[in-house]
C-alpha cells in the first residue's frame, strides 16, 4: 500500500511540474481536442520495432519507416506519401540514481528540452492532460495545440516512467491528419512492451 500511495504522490507531482512549470493548461483550446472513438487504426506491422535504447518495443503501422535519430536514444517514425501526415518522435531516456523529486525535476527538463527540439513549432500549449497506466507503469499523457491558419497543428506527448528511466512518445500534424492517425497511436500505445519491471505491479 505505501509503495502504491509513493507512486501515485511521485506521477502527480511530475504532472503538476510540468503543467504549472511554464507549459500553459489552456481550457479554451478544448474545442479542438480529437473526438474520441472516431476513425480506425491503420494495420501494423507484423513484428514490433525495437527501440534503440533496448528499454521497449512498439508496433509501427505496416508500410511506415522507423529510423534512429542523430542523438542517442531517439527514434522517428514516418509515413509514406499516401498516409496522415503526421510524425512520431520516440525516446528513451536512463535517469539513473535519481529521488523521486529529483526524477520530477529530471522528467520537467526533458519534456521542455524536446519540446523545443523535436516539435516543429515553439509555441505549443497543452490543453488536455491525463494519468493512465501503459503496461501496467504509470504514464502522463498531454494533448497539445497550435493555430495554424485557419486551422490547428495539435499533437499527443505521452511520458511513461518506470524504475530509473524515462520514455517519451510524441506524435503531431494538422489536426485532420492527426485525428485520423490518433485511433492508431493509441493501439500503438496500448501493444508497447518494456525490458524494465514496471514500478508496481497491478493488484
Amino acid at each position: 500500500m505505501n509503495q502504491r500511495k509513493t507512486e501515485r504522490r511521485w506521477v502527480r507531482s511530475i504532472r503538476i511540474k510540468i503543467i504549472l512549470g511554464g507549459l500553459a493548461l489552456v481550457m479554451g483550446l478544448t474545442a479542438c481536442s480529437p473526438a474520441a472513438g472516431e476513425g480506425q487504426a491503420l494495420p501494423l506491422a507484423e513484428g514490433a520495432y525495437a527501440h534503440p535504447s533496448g528499454i521497449f518495443t512498439i508496433p509501427i503501422p505496416d508500410g511506415w519507416s522507423a529510423t534512429a535519430g542523430t542523438t542517442d536514444g531517439v527514434a522517428w517514425v514516418t509515413p509514406p506519401a499516401d498516409n496522415p501526415d503526421v510524425a512520431l518522435v520516440l525516446i528513451g531516456e536512463v535517469l539513473p540514481g535519481l529521488t523521486e523529486d529529483e526524477m520530477g525535476d529530471k522528467a520537467q527538463r526533458l519534456l521542455e528540452e524536446y519540446m523545443a527540439q523535436y516539435l516543429p513549432y515553439s509555441d505549443y500549449e497543452i490543453y488536455n492532460s491525463a494519468e493512465i497506466r501503459v503496461n501496467r507503469n504509470p504514464t502522463l499523457l498531454l494533448d497539445f495545440a497550435r493555430p495554424l491558419d485557419d486551422g490547428y497543428h495539435v499533437g499527443r506527448m505521452v511520458l511513461i516512467y518506470l524504475p530509473g528511466h524515462l520514455v517519451y512518445l510524441t506524435g503531431f500534424g494538422p489536426r485532420a491528419d492527426w485525428e485520423a492517425f490518433l485511433p492508431t497511436f493509441r493501439k500503438m500505445v496500448d501493444e508497447m512492451t518494456f525490458s524494465i519491471e514496471p514500478l508496481m505491479t497491478d493488484d
